[in-house]
């Protein structure tokens, strides 16, 4: 079970962690790009605002596993911290179950979102046309990768749980 933990962590540092950190580096070089071809050459390339919010929407959905791992999620611990650490336990691995029932809805939207942006050929209404099955396919990958980190930090739950025997120690 932790060589499974281990690989679906590693998958999230390079898939969720390393990739959004690139994406927001390739979008800093673009619009400074965008600026200096507007500014300097007073010749803009006019494809920072499309492919910005694209890679913003990437970012987001792409950082949503390894933001879970990193537990860099807003969360409210006043109440939780006044529990005892076996009860916090079970409350955890009761939220990762509840988090993953949540996640399902999320992949098969994303899903049919693809589905329907391939069945009817769906452009942007910019200029470029691009077609939205490439930046939409985007949210069924971060959505996949936000499941498969639920299912470590389950699995690591349960281990936690039973290495206690859902006591207090």
């Amino acid at each position: 079970m932790k060589k499974i933990v281990s690989i679906i962590e590693t998958i999230t540092n390079v898939l969720s962690g390393y990739l959004p950190a690139l994406t927001v580096f390739l979008l800093m070089v673009m619009v400074l790009g965008e600026v200096l071809t507007r500014y300097v050459m007073q010749d803009p390339l006019s494809i920072a605002d499309e492919l910005g919010g694209f890679m913003l929407v990437g970012i987001t959905f792409i950082g949503l596993a390894y933001t879970w791992k990193e537990r860099s999620h807003v969360s409210v611990e006043i109440v939780t911290n006044m529990l005892s650490p076996g009860v916090r336990r079970w409350l955890k691995l009761f939220t990762l179950l509840l988090a993953t029932v949540f996640c399902w809805p999320l992949i098969a939207g994303s899903y049919e979102l693809l589905q329907d942006s391939l069945l009817f050929g769906s452009r942007s209404g910019s200029w470029m046309r691009t077609p939205l099955v490439y930046p939409q396919s985007v949210l069924l990958v971060g959505s996949v990768l936000l499941l498969l980190q639920l299912v470590a930090e389950i699995i690591k739950s349960v281990l936690e749980l039973m290495n206690t025997g859902g006591n207090e120690k």
